[in-house]
């Protein structure tokens, strides 16, 4: 009677989670997609609000063995810049700049703060030197200070220190290339960008995205690196690799979010519905500025063959992809906090679901 009992309240379980999906196909093709490759993250992906299907993997962390859900937190890396770019917009609509001010109204003594836009910035267009070196320490993607910032900026620095340090150091270099006639992605462009929402703001950075992006959407499982202590937050998804760099202050507004799954679907959604910009300003934020090669970047977001809209963010063994169609209303978002995995390719899970359902 017991096992009767048991089986039935799993089936029950199995039927529940079922349920959320549009149909039993759908949710087996995702299954199918993840079967045997070892996955560890959430996948979650939504059609005009309702979900399609979902999968949640692995453990948060290998301590405690708490299981990975649709819940979990993980650091989503430069899909963060979307949310700097919409910043930016915002302040435009409220008419505080243009993204045609030259960078001289914020940084009146930098070299070439005449020749250099706002939009450059947000363009990657910019010449602005890169100011992280990639490299990969036990398997993981890091990202380390250039050389000559190597031991400037540490964690023996407050946020403000390290952030003013990098400041200074990106004003003294020369541009890489003259503005606007390369796409060259830099994370030094978004870094500047974020610093210039607090110059015109008069707030934190992070306390306006909180106030003017996250509190109206209701997103409110999400936060900033710099905010939290990456291993000792609950309902968060552990690197499976101990970070040998996190550096704080320098992820401002290039890469700094920890969200999870239904955060970013209220995100997704809000591209489409015009709840925070203005068509106006969504037009500015998803053309294709790159003339024509195949990076396809806005504003802190790429487009997809003309018509959805995608980016993807790594940091640390964290790796996040997502990719939206105001048109036809599909989100996806997939995320792993186990990039080291060589069985799970996100970018390629991701395009999978999206040129699946995307119709």
């Amino acid at each position: 009677m017991k096992k009767t009992i048991a089986l039935l309240l799993a089936a029950l379980i199995t039927l529940t989670v079922l349920a959320s999906c549009k149909n039993y196909e759908d949710q087996a093709y995702l299954n199918n997609l993840l079967d045997g490759t070892g996955f560890s993250g959430v996948v979650l992906v939504t059609k005009n609000g309702h979900t399609i299907c979902e999968a949640a993997q692995g453990v948060e962390n290998n301590n405690s063995n708490q299981n990975i859900t649709t819940d979990t937190r993980f650091c989503i890396g430069s899909v963060s810049k979307q949310f700097a770019a919409t910043a930016i917009l915002l302040l435009q609509q409220d008419g505080k700049l243009s993204v045609d001010d030259n960078l001289s109204k914020y940084f009146p003594s930098y070299k070439y703060g005449n020749d250099l836009k706002i939009r450059h910035l947000l363009e990657m267009r910019s010449g602005i030197k890169e100011f992280y070196d990639v490299e990969y320490i036990d398997d993981a993607f890091t990202e380390l200070p250039t050389e000559d910032l190597r031991g400037v900026i540490t964690n023996d620095n407050t946020v403000e220190q390290n952030q003013k340090l990098l400041e200074d150091w990106l004003l003294r270099q020369p541009l890489e290339f003259e503005p606007d006639t390369e796409f060259e992605y830099s994370n030094s462009n978004y870094f500047l960008l974020a610093w210039i929402v607090e110059i015109v703001s008069e707030k934190s950075y992070n306390d306006f995205v909180r106030e003017r992006i996250f509190e109206p959407l209701g997103m409110k499982h999400t936060t900033f690196i710099d905010d939290v202590d990456l291993f000792n937050q609950p309902h968060f998804a552990e690197p499976t690799v101990t970070p040998q760099t996190v550096y704080v202050g320098v992820t401002m507004g290039l890469g700094d979010m920890i969200s999870n799954a239904d955060d970013i679907d209220l995100w997704l959604t809000s591209l489409r519905t015009n709840e925070l910009l203005t068509e106006e300003s969504m037009e500015m934020m998803t053309t294709d500025y790159t003339d024509g090669d195949d990076e396809n970047y806005g504003f802190g977001i790429r487009t997809y063959y003309g018509q959805g809209l995608f980016h993807s963010g790594r940091f640390t063994t964290y790796e996040a992809m997502v990719f939206t169609d105001p048109k036809t209303g599909i989100n996806v978002f997939t995320v792993t906090n186990d990039d080291i995995n060589q069985n799970v390719d996100i970018p390629e899970i991701s395009r999978t679901l999206y040129d699946n359902f995307d119709a």
